[in-house]
């Protein structure tokens, strides 16, 4: 080995430090660097996994809040169709009321229409015998001549048209 030019004892030497700096540096770097790698891939598996939890749980919520969105608009859609049926109901509840008001009001006034008319005959009959008892007195009390007649007819008028 002496013709190479390798001294082998210094070889041998040169193995044996080598061989203690790769034990050195694999117990004191490459195992905790190793060590290290390992409990971050750890971490990162154990985030990974936390995320499509997370996710999972979205979904879930997210389906959860659409079912209830749905049921919501559906009980929102029924009381409105009951607001609805209920305001058709009083709309027609308020309007049978009002025309039989408005019919009870006709009857009342029909009445009172009949009674002040059959007031007014009473008092126009009452009126006209009065004229007629005042007219017949006066023409029993003048004289029966045609210029009496005249005076007459005349004065009666002329009552009629005072009264009246």
């Amino acid at each position: 080995m002496e013709k190479l030019g390798l001294n082998f004892p210094l070889l041998l030497f040169q193995l044996i430090n080598f061989g203690i700096l790769v034990a050195v540096l694999y117990s004191l770097l490459y195992k905790p660097i190793t060590n290290m790698l390992r409990e971050r891939t750890e971490r990162i598996e154990s985030s990974i996994k936390e995320s499509d939890q997370v996710k999972q749980q979205l979904a879930r919520a997210k389906q959860d809040y659409d079912t209830r969105m749905a049921e919501a608009k559906q009980e929102a859609a029924g009381i409105l169709a009951q607001a609805q049926q209920r305001a058709k109901a009083q709309e027609a509840e308020i309007v049978t009321q009002a025309r039989q008001d408005a019919e009870r009001i006709r009857a009342e006034a029909r009445v009172q229409a009949e009674r002040e008319h059959d007031q007014m005959m009473r008092d126009a009959k009452s009126q006209l015998t009065e004229l007629v008892v005042l007219a017949t007195r006066q023409v029993l009390q003048s004289e029966m001549q045609t210029q009496g007649h005249e005076k007459l007819i005349d004065s009666v008028l002329a009552d009629l048209a005072r009264q009246n």
